[in-house]
């Protein structure tokens, strides 16, 4: 057992060796029991009805992935697609700048939090590829979507201008062997 994790007051932590997690559900109307021998999480909603039970899913897999990005981390891979004007996009401390999208002089800025490592790869193995690893789910496909959104084609055929940034992978970064 690699991981530990504790439910108090519906708020979860989960400690790995990527690191810490924590996430409130106080927001769910559900028990949360812990059991150390079985080394399992159990949820239970009373006297629920079927919308209120469906929440019972969503948290255990919040809390699946959790586990996961503790132990193994996540790992987005992002490709610039264009046409004609070539994509320029720079890490720069906690800002990553997007330029020259459809030409434009405008200059896209996205933040990027502290627990986030974000990074190009090598233009010689992969060109035109951003990568985004973390340990929350959550922060990691956030960021993915908004830097995929702030790169949309808006006032002109989708079917012709393709250009973008889009989510080419979905993986972890400690592969089990």
């Amino acid at each position: 057992d690699v991981y530990k994790r504790q439910v108090k007051d519906r708020v979860v932590t989960v400690k790995g060796p990527r690191g810490t997690l924590v996430k409130s559900l106080r927001h769910l109307q559900l028990d949360f029991a812990v059991s150390q021998k079985m080394k399992t999480i159990s949820a239970i909603r009373w006297f629920g009805y079927k919308t209120d039970v469906s929440c019972l899913n969503t948290a255990l897999a919040h809390i699946r992935n959790m586990i996961t990005g503790v132990t193994r981390g996540f790992r987005f891979k992002l490709r610039f697609a264009s046409a004609h004007f070539p994509i320029n996009v720079g890490v720069e401390g906690d800002v990553i700048e997007i330029r020259n999208f459809l030409g434009e002089k405008r200059v896209r800025k996205v933040p990027v939090p502290s627990d986030l490592k974000i990074y190009r790869t090598d233009p010689t193995v992969t060109k035109d590829e951003l990568v985004i690893e973390g340990n929350d789910l959550e922060e990691v496909s956030k960021k993915a979507a908004a830097i995929h959104n702030l790169c949309l084609v808006k006032n002109k055929d989708i079917r012709k201008f393709l250009d973008g940034i889009y989510v080419m992978t979905k993986t972890n970064i400690v592969n089990d062997e």
